[in-house]
This record gives structure tokens, sequence and C-alpha cells, in this order.
């Protein structure tokens, strides 16, 4: 029961995961709120000459996400038997509760800096599920797995490789719809479509509630 309950409390952060990355690309000039490969590249043009980039800006993403990375490793020390995963989905909460209160004049990239913090707090907090690592922010990675175990159960026919192409596969499923959901939401809504995420994150917290 407690590994079902695990699989799902991921699932269920795969879905705020592609929510909030879809809400930072149709609200914030196609920027992905939940990653930092696009910031880093941009950073590098700026160091090969590209001067039109706000490098100081981009350089403050990077930061953020970093010490969201690094909470997680400080916290646990600091205070004993702290539960990061719920640290995280409180995280989640607060940045979506402050990305509803902005308003359509503040710069795109600043913006989100609430969600590059928790993103990066959920990805180390949330790290799979039924004995795989997997990502609940982002999908090429998930991609590349789910791909290549379903190849190696049509060559092979092992039934591991089976699991893990469905688990893979359903992590992918559910984080899609989650960013798919954010069209509609954002339409209709704008930025305050942030705030319907904060349902999710209130189903997040409850399966975590019940793992422990």
């Amino acid at each position: 029961m407690k590994n079902h309950i695990e699989r799902w409390c991921h699932l269920n952060m795969a879905l705020i995961g592609g929510f909030i990355a879809g809400y930072g690309i149709v609200n914030h000039c196609e920027l992905l709120g939940t990653a930092q490969t696009g910031n880093l590249i941009a950073l590098s043009l700026y160091l090969g000459g590209m001067h039109s980039i706000d490098w100081l800006v981009r350089l403050g993403g990077m930061v953020l996400y970093m010490l969201g990375i690094a909470c997680t490793v400080f916290l646990p020390r600091m205070i004993k038997n702290i539960n990061l995963r719920k640290v995280s989905i409180l995280l989640d909460m607060a940045a979506l509760a402050v990305s509803g209160l902005l308003t359509p004049e503040i710069d795109h990239f600043v913006a989100l800096y609430p969600l590059f913090f928790v993103s990066a707090v959920q990805l180390c907090s949330f790290q799979g599920a039924d004995g795989f690592s997997c990502s609940s922010i982002f999908s090429t990675n998930n991609l590349r797995q789910c791909t290549a175990s379903f190849t190696e159960y049509f060559i092979s026919h092992d039934r591991e490789a089976l699991r893990k192409g469905k688990f893979f596969g359903k992590v992918l499923l559910i984080f899609h719809l989650g960013a798919a959901l954010s069209f509609p939401a954002s339409q209709a809504l704008g930025l305050k479509s942030a705030w319907l995420c904060l349902l999710p994150c209130g189903t997040a917290w409850m399966l975590e509630y019940a793992r422990q």
C-alpha cells in the first residue's frame, strides 16, 4: 500500500510540475520556469557576445535555482526528521500563491523566480517511485527511459522493462496533462490561473500524509 501511495504522490507532483511548466510558457513569453538549461545557454550566449540578454536577471534565476537545491541538502542537516517532501509541497503552494498576485507589467523572467526556486526543491525532494529515479518537473529523460524500456521489452520480453516503461509512460502522461490544463486555465484567468494548481498541491499533501 505504501508503494502505491508513493507512486500516486509522484504522479500528483508530475501533474503540478507540468502545470507550472505550461503556466510559465503561456503567461511569460514561452519561458520555462521548471528548468535551467535555456537560462544557462542564454548566459553562455551573453559571454559569447550576445549583449542583448539581460545577464544579471538571468544570473539571479540561476542562483535561485541553485539555492533551492542547496536547501534540500542544508535543511536535513539543521532540522532532524524534516520531511522535505512536505516542505516542497508547501513551497509550491506559496510560489503559486505569489505568482497569482503578480501583475502583467512585471518582467517575465523575474516573474519566474518563485517557480525556479520551488522547482529545484521539488526536483530534489521527489526523486522517483517504484524503485525508479524519475523527475517530476521536466520530461526529456523520462521520455528516454520510457522509449528505451519499451524497446527493450519488445526485443527481449523482459517483464521488468515493461514495468519500467509503464511507470515512465504514466509520469509522462500526467506531466503533459498538467501542461495541457495550464492553457485553458491561463486563457480564462491569466496569471491568477496559478491558484488552480493549489488543488493538486492539496491532494499531494494528503497523499504524503498517508504515505508516512
